[in-house]
């Protein structure tokens, strides 16, 4: 599978940036297998709230400009894009040791969103986890916190169903993830889509 050029020339251009940014979502997977598994319609980034002001400026400085923003989850687009089929999505999470944060959703939130404060896995925002696709390397979050993120994405938004490409991803995803760690991520028996 080919991924779309402007998912690569888009890395290309946040590779730059100096605040830190994350992978995450589809194309996270793809970056962690080491191939492309399907195509994208937009990148899934996470950063930390902390930096958000200085990485508006560097986007902007870049051309990447705010779509629209929220207390946790933003969407951007290059400005000759003027918001088309492709964004960049960033959701910003309070940072937190060893190497993590956590989502918080705030009441009212306009997504959607379930209220309340998420801890992520521990080092899954690791600054130092880089991964190399099409030459293109980025920094990505971890493969356990990404498959957990799917194992249990139904929860953190009220109605929302499970799609194929999100099961497909927990596909890619295990043999990433031991299953005695998926067991103790999930241990009600969910360790395993299979």
């Amino acid at each position: 599978m080919i991924p779309t050029p402007k998912i690569l020339d888009c890395l290309r251009t946040l590779g730059g940036i100096s605040t830190p940014l994350w992978l995450t979502g589809g194309v996270s997977v793809d970056f962690l297998v080491g191939r492309w598994t399907r195509s994208h319609k937009d990148i899934d980034l996470v950063a930390l709230s902390s930096t958000r002001e200085l990485l508006a400026k560097e986007l902007s400085s870049r051309g990447v400009l705010l779509v629209r923003g929220g207390a946790w989850n933003t969407w951007w687009s290059f400005s000759g894009d003027k918001g088309g089929d492709f964004c960049i999505e960033i959701v910003f999470v309070e940072g937190a040791n060893p190497h993590t944060g956590a989502l918080v959703i705030p009441e009212g939130d306009p997504i959607g969103g379930r209220p309340g404060r998420y801890p992520l896995l521990p080092e899954y925002l690791d600054p130092l986890r880089f991964a190399t696709l099409d030459g293109v390397r980025f920094r990505v979050c971890s493969a356990e916190g990404e498959w957990l993120a799917r194992m249990t994405s139904g929860a953190l938004v009220p109605g929302r169903t499970v799609e194929p490409k999100i099961v497909q991803d927990i596909g890619h995803l295990e043999p990433l993830v031991p299953e005695a760690r998926r067991r103790e991520l999930l241990p009600n028996g969910r360790g395993s889509s299979r």
